[in-house]
């Protein structure tokens, strides 16, 4: 039984690196989504991604934030499948074939090194992205402590007002994150890409290290990016036109939303496009 354990384990250490360098979607995403529970808080992470506990929410993330990492292993198969099929690899990687960039001329680990380094590239980009904490200190600030309180707060005091703009946020960007991942992907198998992008093609567009092995993530990043500027505008519109309604028809703003504490903030999510 000792020989044969000992025989599995340097089995195991004599495998190649690259099959155990990528992680799942799956394992990915539920790395995106302690990273995330980590920024907003536990509180924020359970009421942004389920009501009936921690578990609940922990897995309603992952689940959702899983499409975004199929997506993103998906194009790294598909840059790595175009860069070992291209004839003019060597020509533009220093005169080193694909095999010897990737793998120091190990066939077997090259493909699996390539689609490695592209997907953590790639995540490393799209996270730097994900902060909703950052987002609603920025809103903090252009909406001033008072109005960011009634905006978002819904207790007596509103003092529960920021975490609340973080699960908002989170919750948003996390739909954003999926969206822009698909939409990439769109980009990057669409065969006139560079027809309409100063014949570059999608790593050359979108890369900005050495090896544009970022490109993806960047893509993501970028589109995440957009969406969080159009979320923030969104929300300070819709502050304001509540605070419009408010001060020029309180009897209509009443009978619409109430007159309990969380009647201002339930005005924002009505009039803010957050999904």
């Amino acid at each position: 039984m000792k020989k044969t354990m000992i025989v599995i384990a340097l089995a195991f250490a004599l495998a190649p690196v690259a099959a155990f360098a990528t992680p799942t979607p799956a394992q990915q995403a539920s790395k995106d989504c302690a990273s995330l529970r980590a920024k907003t808080g536990a509180t924020a992470f359970v009421q942004a991604f389920g009501s009936a506990g921690m578990s609940n929410a922990f897995g309603k993330c992952v689940s959702k934030f899983a499409q975004a990492e199929r997506a993103n292993t998906t194009s790294a198969n598909t840059l790595c499948s175009a860069e070992q099929a291209d004839p003019n690899f060597p020509a533009v990687h220093g005169g080193v074939t694909f095999v010897a960039f990737y793998g120091k001329g190990n066939d077997k680990n090259a493909f699996g090194n390539c689609v490695s380094l592209k997907t953590r590239n790639s995540v490393k980009v799209e996270q730097a992205g994900l902060n909703p904490s950052q987002t609603c200190s920025t809103l903090k600030t252009r909406f001033g402590a008072p109005l960011f309180a009634q905006a978002f707060g819904t207790n007596a005091s509103h003092r529960n007002a920021f975490g609340k703009c973080v699960s908002l946020v989170a919750r948003s960007q996390s739909t954003s994150f999926v969206n822009a991942a698909t939409a990439c992907l769109t980009e990057l198998n669409d065969t006139t890409f560079a027809d309409s992008h100063g014949a570059k093609t999608f790593a050359q567009f979108y890369g900005t290290n050495t090896d544009l092995s970022n490109a993806f993530g960047n893509c993501v990043a970028q589109k995440l990016g957009t969406a969080t500027t159009k979320l923030q505008a969104s929300l300070s519109t819709a502050a304001k036109t509540c605070r419009s309604m408010r001060s020029t028809n309180p009897t209509g703003f009443r009978n619409t939303y109430g007159n309990r504490s969380n009647a201002f903030a339930k005005c924002v999510v009505a009039h803010a496009q957050t999904k």
